[in-house]
């Protein structure tokens, strides 16, 4: 959030000392009182300030944009990674013959351990695989959460969470998360988890959790979960539920 009003203040510094140091030079120039060294200060000092915005604001992209990429190869490469070991597993295992009755008791022991599938709010690094709905109380549902994925059907903006980083479709990333915490990429914390309460990180108390409900302090908005959420999208619910401070 510094940075980004530190980057506003050049441009208004730069556009007021130009027009002001210009309009000055022209003035005096005009009554005959010759260059005045104020005005030419303030020109100068304008030009700069906008120059000094236009390489941030460049800067910002070109860091924006190769961040993505790094985030991107890390998938990439994560995937290949697990591929190969998945093919050298495969190379190694030798080919036992089994009598035809153990095959039925793999189908039995497999279907009596489908429960454990279904993960919990207490991980903090599981995800809920089955669709989940979170939708304000009265009204209709706002967002839909499919795994590590994220649709906000009130924009019909994707999102996806990629490790510690939470990617926008078409922007690049959007949020970073840090343990119990998630900020913006490129601004300040927003919020936090701590046991059941949602924290701005600089605000204190914001919202409670329990069950499959997320109520604000005040009581003055309520949303339903339809499904347990893992911390993580908890912490991505909340940026786009309740977005910056």
């Amino acid at each position: 959030m510094r940075k980004q009003y530190l980057h506003w203040s050049l441009m208004v510094l730069g556009i007021v000392g130009t027009v002001y140091g210009t309009y000055l030079l022209i003035y005096h120039y005009n009554h005959g009182n010759g260059l005045n060294i104020l005005a030419l200060v303030l020109l100068i000092l304008g030009m700069l300030s906008l120059l000094s915005f236009l390489v941030a604001v460049i800067s910002i992209h070109i860091s924006q944009k190769k961040r993505a990429n790094e985030v991107e190869t890390t998938k990439i490469e994560e995937v290949a990674a697990v591929d190969q070991e998945v093919e050298e597993e495969e190379i190694s295992t030798p080919t036992v013959d089994t009598p035809k009755e153990e095959p039925i008791k793999d189908d039995k022991e497999e279907v009596s351990y489908t429960p454990r599938e279904k993960r919990t709010y207490s991980s903090s690094s599981s995800y809920s695989y089955s669709t989940v709905y979170v939708k304000k109380v009265g009204y209709g549902p706002l967002l839909r959460i499919e795994g590590s994925r994220i649709i906000d059907m009130r924009t019909n903006t994707y999102y996806r969470i990629e490790n510690n980083f939470v990617m926008q479709d078409g922007y690049g990333v959007r949020y970073e998360i840090r343990g119990n915490q998630i900020k913006d990429a490129f601004g300040g914390y927003l919020y936090e988890i701590s046991g059941s309460n949602i924290n701005k990180v600089f605000g204190g108390f914001y919202a409670s959790v329990s069950g499959n409900y997320i109520t604000i302090y005040d009581l003055s908005d309520k949303y339903e979960m339809t499904d347990s959420l893992s911390k993580r999208q908890i912490l991505v619910v909340a940026s786009l539920l309740f977005g910056k401070y």
